[in-house]
């Protein structure tokens, strides 16, 4: 009989590590199926001892040590691989169960059985830069246009295939990773394999199999659930579009993907390439600290062929007394397009006719009666009748009312959405050809696919889109125009001048005749940098503003975050500021104040960079109730 313990793969709040018992011996890093209170799920071994050395501390136990269920593989995971997941959990106050699950895909864990198992790399003697060895191998940052990143990476894979050596891609998304294989795979097609969450089951296991059994060095294009390969000559691993915000998971425990690889990965010494058009300011600040070095000569000026134009529409409204959507030289460039044949793209970030509505007699938000999130204003295809929606719960109501503080009916539509231009557009050009792209209009990867495909036929017409689009276009436009991304400046949030800034930088990377930009706050100096390129005076100007704030590099942010009833999350609050005494919280409302009825408020700790994670912190955030959201470094503070 033994006794073993294993890390519960779940995302549930339990103990880092639970004790089972079994008539055999079973290795470590097996994975196992074991009971947890209702249910089974799935769990890795790290320690197995013969019942008969432990009789003592059997007894001594305050609870059953139950059966544990049948075993799945044999020694799967690789120690190095469960070590750097403790680090993480560390990092991340959460336990190394609940960071495994975020890093292993299902389909690795339920055929553990029947599949090659992850390998680790076997590194080869490397010059180091002192006369001491390294511990992890280096990393390194790449900043250029995608067209140029790309063919670094296609002469990279040629001198690590030529010296028998496997590269790894990661990329945010899924379609992320489908666009960069696309660009990739030309030459290599019979060595080049991807993996993401979107493959059926058998599709992935094949692939993975694929991968295990060639003889030849392979490339890998894979989503981040994917961190583990069966493949010990991976030399390179590279995090593409490096400045994502898809790379934050999306439920607990908040992992940021793109630490997560790093870490790992430079733990077995693998060489870890950093890489966008614009990487992070924190991206940036590790250069000048030595924690990283230039993969390649840094480019700290974004080249382009593109014309570039900024457009002050509150010039416009002065000279008309009138709210334009579009301008006199986005109609001109429409016209040309028109006539030279060419294509144009129109980027519009906000869904539906207005993001906002506003009582122009008490200056009330209209919000939603859900979840108090402000609703946009839509027009039915089928009625031709306006009505609010809210984006965050999905709640829909006419717009046929009136302000629900003081009664008004002067509601007042602010802000430009993607159906606004597309009347302006029509009315204007009804002889244009237009297509859209957005949540509501292309709701799968095929309808959006087929879009640019009809857009890419069709020279002279016009594609609109929001946001979502960029991942689905070809890496050249002729033109490219912005109608507004005002409605950003509005977030309180301090990534929100990074995310303008690197929005601006890869439009202007991808146009190739002309880039457009209309906007309200053209004095923001952001426009000055994007639309030039100048991407290292908005480095240090971001830097500087961080370091003013202890925002990051310089501080840890971790963020709180509590829902129910209001007097009783401010209670709860307050216990927890008592909790982790003798640091403070800041605590302020959600931007989306509440969910389904309920409150949301947030607290902020602020730390010095060098102080996270410390053992009593960390332990103190991991005794908080399953239903509180803690978030390390998060992507957003609203």
């Amino acid at each position: 009989m033994y006794i073993i313990t294993v890390i519960p793969l779940t995302r549930s709040k339990v103990n880092d590590t639970l004790s089972y018992f079994t008539a055999s011996e079973i290795p470590v890093g097996a994975i196992v199926s074991v009971p947890l209170r209702s249910k089974s799920i799935h769990a890795i071994i790290i320690e197995s001892r013969a019942a008969e050395d432990l009789k003592s501390e059997i007894k001594k136990a305050p609870y059953e040590i139950r059966k544990l269920s049948k075993v799945k593989a044999t020694a799967f995971f690789p120690t190095s691989f469960l070590d750097s997941c403790r680090l993480l959990a560390d990092y991340y106050a959460t336990t190394p169960g609940a960071v495994i699950d975020a890093l292993v895909a299902d389909v690795l864990l339920t055929n553990a059985h029947k599949i090659a198992p992850p390998l680790v790399h076997i590194a080869q003697e490397q010059p180091t830069k002192s006369s001491s060895s390294r511990k992890n191998a280096d990393g390194y940052a790449i900043q250029g246009d995608t067209t140029d990143r790309h063919s670094s990476w296609r002469s990279l894979i040629r001198q690590k295939f030529a010296h028998a050596q496997s590269i790894v891609f990661y990329a945010p998304t899924i379609e992320d990773a489908k666009t960069l294989c696309a660009a990739l795979e030309k030459g290599i097609e019979g060595y080049i394999f991807i993996l993401h969450s979107g493959l059926t089951p058998k599709k992935a296991i094949e692939t993975w199999t694929k991968i295990a059994e060639s003889t030849h060095p392979v490339v890998i294009i894979a989503t981040g659930s994917f961190l583990l390969l069966p493949r010990s000559d991976i030399e390179t691993v590279i995090i593409e579009r490096e400045n994502s915000r898809g790379w934050i998971t999306q439920k607990a425990p908040y992992l940021d993907i793109r630490h997560a690889l790093e870490t790992c990965h430079r733990a077995e010494r693998r060489t870890v390439y950093l890489s966008d058009s614009l990487l992070r300011t924190e991206t940036l600040h590790r250069l000048g600290e030595h924690d990283i070095y230039e993969g390649s000569p840094f480019k700290w000026r974004s080249v382009s062929t593109a014309h570039d134009t900024l457009i002050d529409m509150k010039a416009y409204k002065a000279a008309e007394n009138n709210f334009r959507v579009i301008s006199p030289e986005l109609e001109t460039l429409i016209r040309q397009n028109q006539e030279g044949s060419t294509h144009l793209f129109i980027l519009t970030l906000r869904r539906g006719i207005s993001p906002s509505t506003v009582c122009s007699d008490c200056e009330t938000i209209v919000t939603c009666h859900t979840c108090s999130a402000p609703v946009v204003l839509h027009t039915s295809k089928e009625t031709g009748k306006n009505f609010f929606m809210c984006h965050t719960c999905g709640e829909r109501r006419s717009a046929a009312e009136m302000c629900s503080v003081c009664g008004g009916w002067r509601l007042t539509p602010l802000g430009i959405g993607i159906e606004r231009v597309e009347e302006e557009i029509r009315a204007r050009f009804p002889e244009v050809e237009i297509f859209k792209i957005d949540a509501d209009t292309t709701t799968t990867d095929e309808k959006i696919h087929s879009t640019v495909r009809s857009f890419l036929a069709r020279p002279g017409s016009i594609l609109l889109g929001t946001e979502m689009t960029l991942t689905y276009l070809p890496d050249k436009i002729d033109h490219i125009a912005i109608a507004s991304l005002d409605s950003l400046f509005a977030l309180p949030d301090f990534r929100i001048q990074e995310k303008i800034m690197y929005l601006l930088v890869r439009l202007r990377s991808m146009a190739t005749r002309s880039i457009l930009v209309q906007t309200r706050r053209a004095e923001e100096k952001v426009f000055e940098y994007g639309l030039k390129g100048n991407l290292s005076d908005f480095y240090r100007a971001t830097l500087e503003e961080r370091h003013q704030f202890t925002y990051p590099p310089f501080g840890t942010l971790i963020k709180i975050s509590i829902e129910g009833k209001k007097d009783a999350i401010a209670e709860e609050m307050a216990h927890i500021q008592k909790i982790i005494e003798p640091h403070h919280i800041d605590i302020f409302p959600a931007f989306t104040a509440s969910v389904r009825g309920n409150s949301v408020i947030h607290g902020l700790l602020k730390l010095t960079s060098h102080t996270w994670p410390t053992v009593t912190l960390v332990n103190k955030l991991r005794s908080l109730s399953p239903s509180i959201k803690v978030k390390i470094n998060p992507e957003s503070l609203l």
